[in-house]
């Protein structure tokens, strides 16, 4: 199983394997997550726009990266490393966000 100290790929894959598969499953969870994620945001787009609300709501960004901020350093996590995921979501989200709420003011002047 070693050759001069070191495992066989064999040996390695099966040493990781177990946490290779959990891994694997988080990271399903995570994307089921960030599409529920989406799912609300476009639930909320869909009452900015019904409302006229603005689509970009800056003090809100500010909260929840806040928000964000303080839970990476309860768990022992890097607040950059989190704040620069969620600065990705968030961006893409908006992106959504601003698509949905064009496409419902499209309609509204169409009907």
């Amino acid at each position: 199983m070693t050759q001069q100290g070191q495992l066989l790929p064999t040996g390695t894959s099966a040493i990781l394997q177990p946490q290779r598969d959990r891994l694997d499953s988080i990271n399903s969870q995570m994307v089921d997550l960030l599409h529920e994620r989406m799912q609300v945001c476009m639930d909320i787009a869909e009452l900015k726009a019904a409302h006229g609300i603005p689509m970009m709501q800056p003090q809100r960004i500010s909260q929840v990266l806040g928000q964000l901020k303080e839970k990476s350093a309860q768990v022992g996590l890097s607040t950059e490393y989190v704040e620069s995921i969620f600065k990705l979501i968030i961006e893409e989200t908006c992106v959504q966000e601003d698509r949905l709420i064009n496409q419902r003011l499209v309609q509204g002047r169409s009907s």
